[in-house]
């Protein structure tokens, strides 16, 4: 609905609120995921030094962690291009920003 809202907008100061709009939404919701990612996370690693953890689920919950994450960073690289006055998401491999 932001998308369509912001492409559709032909005044320039409405334009602008509705692109502040959406880029706010897109930061709490990469904010929110990084914490989710981090206390999960931290529970697999907690899980994994107890006896008897199931090594196994926590390999699988481990991959869909990852898999989640670089879902999360494809849509945060999408978003980057959207919107023509944000500059190009330029993350490294591990999501980190790089030089260049």
């Amino acid at each position: 609905m932001l998308d369509r809202q912001v492409r559709e907008e032909t005044r320039p100061d409405e334009r602008l609120r509705h692109l502040r709009h959406a880029t706010g939404q897109i930061t709490r919701v990469a904010n929110d995921a990084i914490q989710a990612h981090r206390r999960v996370a931290a529970a697999l690693r907690d899980e994994a030094e107890r006896p008897g953890a199931d090594v196994e689920e926590i390999e699988r919950t481990s991959a869909r962690l990852s898999e989640a994450r670089d879902a999360m960073l494809r849509a945060l690289d999408a978003a980057s291009r959207r919107y023509p006055w944000a500059d190009p998401w330029r993350g490294g491999e591990d999501g980190s920003e790089t030089d260049g």
